[in-house]
């Protein structure tokens, strides 16, 4: 008994010890990796917020240390991730643009990795391969982090415009259409929920048309669902959930009812419909003076400040529970389904359930309001930058990320991509299906997105530049990139 005793306390000793060492080892990395805070952001009138003008910082994302990466980061004097660039356009120049969020501004890896600048690098080398002396192409870069699809719009026409770029790309996924109708800036979501600012603008339509549109096409089976789901959980505090191939089979049936001849009906409601931007300028000078106070008080009249440093032995706990988490989802798939079906009520759950045959059905929930009318909107914004594009006389392409890049549902991003490829056709615009590369990516066990960050990794953003290489090896009108 007594060697069993011994036997057992040394080897609570030997971990203790080991853990010990662990802790210690990984204090003095996190010591020796600080990572940094940046206000990378200032306030604009017409764009709600952009980057600093001639900014130079080093960038390690959002956690306590450099965890995953550290890049150096320069913003070009209009106030966006990419070289100097002329405005007027050199004899047998092509210049290209693409233009997003934070997935085009790719602070997550050096400027070269950017997929701009790959894509620049695929067309040039192409052009030398086929000894097309004199041919250049440029690819700019007007990606701000946190910017929805107005933002977007309202980018191409005060920066892009000018530029006269023969293709306009434009990145979406899932969270970007939400950002199109919410006046609260994503560089204020630290802060808590009464103190949030309103001041990104916001696309606004009319609601009676959107209401017509709604006649057209939409998921009443889907708001039902869920609707059944509150009132279930209301009443038992619990609600059960279906199966993976119940909910795939679910998602198919929706997808189903987006079809072409509706999306052609709804193209014509759109072109009808007129569009405006409304500038919430109640918080902006709140906004301006909160970043000036902050400068001054927090960040001793700087813009960067070195991020305070934590106990590694807590971090190593989260990472060592969110592990086990994620392997009890692997091997318990109905976990996994509850967990998809709390976020879609969450997120889409009509406030008022009980109302299946009235307007409380296609409701929303108070942070977000219904799904059809926001991609209508979203669709409204999309025609008119086509428009702007082709007076200018470029092509838009849309870079469709929705069924990659999931954070509010696998349904509604699936509808979603749907809507697009089905509108981008029936419109003219190009459409790149870059969540295919990705996920067939993924399929094959290569990780495009950085665990802890989330955003696309230096494998994402290459695959990123290759789709949009190919969309434009396919649709080229010389086709002088086919080698």
């Amino acid at each position: 008994m007594k060697k069993i005793l011994k036997i057992i306390i040394a080897q609570l000793l030997t971990s203790f010890i080991f853990l010990v060492i662990i802790a210690i080892a990984g204090q003095v990395y996190t010591g020796l990796h600080p990572s940094y805070e940046i206000l990378s952001s200032i306030p604009d009138r017409q764009l709600g917020w952009k980057l600093v003008p001639n900014a130079l910082f080093t960038y390690t994302g959002a956690h306590w240390y450099e965890r995953e990466y550290k890049t150096q980061i320069k913003i070009n004097s209009l106030g966006f991730r990419d070289k100097e660039r002329t405005i007027k356009k050199q004899k047998d120049l092509t210049r290209l643009v693409v233009i997003g969020d934070s997935s085009v501004a790719a602070f997550e890896v050096p400027f070269e990795k950017t997929p701009t600048q790959l894509l620049e690098k695929y067309l040039n080398e192409a052009n030398s391969k086929q000894a097309l002396q004199g041919k250049e192409y440029e690819v700019l870069n007007f990606g701000v982090g946190g910017f929805g699809l107005g933002q977007n719009l309202i980018t191409n026409k005060i920066y892009v415009k000018q530029f006269s770029p023969e293709y306009v790309f434009l990145f979406i996924f899932e969270g970007d259409i939400w950002r199109t109708i919410s006046p609260i800036s994503a560089v204020t979501n630290k802060l808590p929920q009464e103190k949030r600012l309103h001041i990104r603008p916001v696309i606004n339509v009319d609601e009676n048309q959107l209401q017509s549109l709604l006649k057209i096409l939409n998921f009443r089976e889907f708001h039902e669902y869920l609707a059944n789901l509150k009132i279930e959980k209301l009443k038992f505090k619990q609600f059960d959930s279906i199966s993976e191939k119940e909910y795939l089979n679910f998602m198919e049936q929706q997808r189903s009812l987006i079809t072409k001849n509706k999306i052609i009906k709804i193209s014509k409601v759109l072109t009808e419909m007129k569009l405006s931007v409304l500038y919430p300028s109640n918080d902006f000078d709140k906004f301006v003076n909160m970043q000036k106070h902050t400068i001054n008080t927090k960040f001793n009249g700087q813009r960067t400040r070195k991020r305070e440093q934590k106990l590694f032995i807590l971090e190593l706990w989260s990472k060592l529970v969110s592990a086990l988490n994620n392997l009890s989802r692997i091997f318990q798939p109905d976990i996994k389904m509850k967990d998809e079906l709390e976020l879609l009520l969450k997120i889409y759950g009509p406030t008022k359930p009980k109302d299946l045959g009235g307007q409380g059905l296609f409701s929303g929930s108070f942070d977000f309001p219904n799904f059809e009318k926001t991609v209508f909107t979203n669709l409204k914004v999309i025609q008119t930058m086509r428009d702007d594009v082709k007076s200018f006389g470029g092509n838009l392409v849309i870079v469709d990320a929705t069924r990659h890049l999931i954070q509010k549902g696998r349904l509604p991003a699936n509808l979603l991509s749907t809507i697009l490829e089905k509108y981008c056709n029936v419109n003219g615009i190009g459409y790149v299906p870059l969540y295919q590369d990705l996920n067939k990516a993924n399929l094959s066990g290569q990780k495009t997105r950085w665990s802890y960050d989330g955003h696309l990794n230096e494998l994402g953003y290459r695959i990123f530049a290759e789709s949009m290489y190919r969309w434009l090896q396919d649709n080229e009108p010389d086709r002088s990139l086919n080698n």
